[in-house]
């Protein structure tokens, strides 16, 4: 999957009001199109498009922020390799480019996901009755 079939509308939105690139770090963290850019593509993909994209002056908001947002992906993966290596590019065209990428080297924790699957008690669903006696819903244990 390449690093630019991407839906960065919100993005977009967060970096039009960013008034700090901590701001903007923060918002793209939690923003679904760059977490499932992270996960769904390697760190290969999104460094390649990473550097075609910092080579052209952006012409809209979408273009002014998927650098950022690709390198806020770089960060969300379990290794720091390819964030190391963004942080080494340099543009004149993306103000904040620099700053982000150090704030995000400095800062960088690796990110591992897993499902567990708890044990537990699960709540039947409250059944509606007609009837004048109570209901009773009993709890189902496994």
């Amino acid at each position: 999957m390449k690093a630019d079939n991407f839906d960065l509308t919100e993005a977009s939105r967060a970096y039009a009001v960013a008034n700090t690139p901590l701001f903007l770090i923060r918002k793209l963290s939690d923003d679904p199109a760059v977490r499932t850019i992270s996960e769904a593509c390697t760190g290969e993909e999104i460094l390649s498009e990473l550097e075609r994209t910092i080579q052209s002056e952006p012409q809209s908001a979408l273009e002014a922020v998927r650098p950022y947002a690709l390198v806020v992906a770089l960060s969300l993966k379990s290794t720091n390799e390819h964030l190391n290596r963004a942080a080494a590019f340099t543009t004149s065209s993306f103000g904040w480019y620099g700053y982000i990428t150090q704030v995000l080297t400095e800062t960088y924790s690796p990110i591992t996901r897993a499902e567990i699957d708890v044990p537990g008690t699960l709540l039947a669903p409250a059944v509606e009755s007609v009837s004048e006696s109570p209901t009773m819903v009993n709890a189902i244990s496994f």
